[in-house]
């Protein structure tokens, strides 16, 4: 009998020598359970909401800018932006937390096809994008366009209205707040429609992963880029009213990061505590911007869309 204790004890040491010596066997490699980043909320005010449109009013303001694209600080909104590894793969966690609704935008490659309720299937860096609408920071969007499926809303503005068949719906409402369908009928758009929910934004790819807190893990057949393979993802949480999380990774691509399969991403979203998730283009589409640059890997390919966020101050460059 004290044989078999030492051999179990004697595996216990190996599997615990192995799960330390191998980062990509742990979500935060070298990271203590309990010391996840936790956003810190800000005291944001605004004199009113931001008029609708693919270009926000105001530019934000150079001195704003933090250090090391850190992120970005006004009266209006607060983008905090940290850096960790999980996975063997670098991640960028970008919390925003904005005064309004109307400061959380879309904006199409082409200028003016969102405000006329247009598809365009034309493509741009999304820093272009970015510097011409005014964004303090954005991400990709779901490159909807070259996909006829979904009920698609930008701004306020019904463009189309289709099943998403196997993708699943991001609706964001005009108070800001996230309601993820699993691939709904159209129908089943307007029902939750016909319940009060006004829909500012919507967008057609998936999977959702985190649900009403809830971890998703039945992937339909629609997912984009695949359950295992290992690429660049993007997300974008949220995790209190008007206070989001945007989750932006590495891949195979870039040198000293692996890149995650779905499965890893939704558990490093779940174990970052997030409300909501939801999945959006990622591979060579992944864009972080920030200040009217790419602040997550130097390769550039052209989208379709973004996502961005705006100041709400009226405030100058002196």
């Amino acid at each position: 009998m004290s044989h078999l204790i030492v051999r179990i004890f004697a595996i216990i040491l190996v599997f615990v020598g192995v799960v330390l010596l191998i980062p990509s066997s742990l979500p935060y490699a070298g990271a203590e359970a309990g010391t996840y980043p936790v956003y810190e909320p800000a005291e944001l005010s605004i004199s009113a909401p931001l008029p609708l449109g693919e270009i926000a009013p105001y530019a934000p303001m150079e001195s704003c800018f933090l250090e090391e694209n850190k992120g970005y600080v006004d009266d209006t909104i607060a983008v905090h932006i940290e850096t960790i590894r999980a996975y063997d793969t670098k991640v960028f966690l970008t919390y925003v937390q904005i005064a309004d609704p109307s400061q959380l935008r879309c904006a199409p490659a082409k200028s003016g096809a969102f405000d006329q309720g247009k598809i365009s299937k034309t493509a741009s860096n999304a820093d272009i994008i970015a510097k011409r609408v005014h964004a303090v920071l954005a991400i990709n969007g779901d490159y909807f366009g070259d996909r006829k499926e979904g009920v698609i809303y930008r701004n306020g503005i019904k463009i189309r209205e289709n099943d998403f068949e196997v993708f699943d719906a991001l609706i964001i409402d005009t108070e800001g707040n996230f309601h993820i369908l699993k691939a709904p009928t159209a129908a089943e758009v307007q029902e939750l429609q016909a319940q009060g929910v006004e829909i500012m934004h919507s967008f057609s790819f998936g999977p959702g992963l985190i649900i009403n807190g809830e971890r998703q893990r039945d992937y339909n057949a629609g997912t984009m880029g695949g359950n295992k393979k290992k690429a660049q993802r993007q997300a974008i949480c949220q995790i209190a009213p008007l206070t989001y999380l945007c989750v932006t990774t590495h891949g195979p691509e870039q040198s000293g990061s692996e890149g995650m399969t779905l499965v890893q991403f939704g558990d490093l979203l779940e174990a970052l505590g997030v409300k909501d998730a939801y999945n959006l283009d990622g591979g060579s589409s992944t864009w972080l911007v920030l200040n009217n640059v790419k602040i997550n890997h130097k390769s550039k390919r052209g989208i379709q869309d973004i996502i961005y966020f705006a100041t709400g101050s009226t405030n100058e460059e002196k």
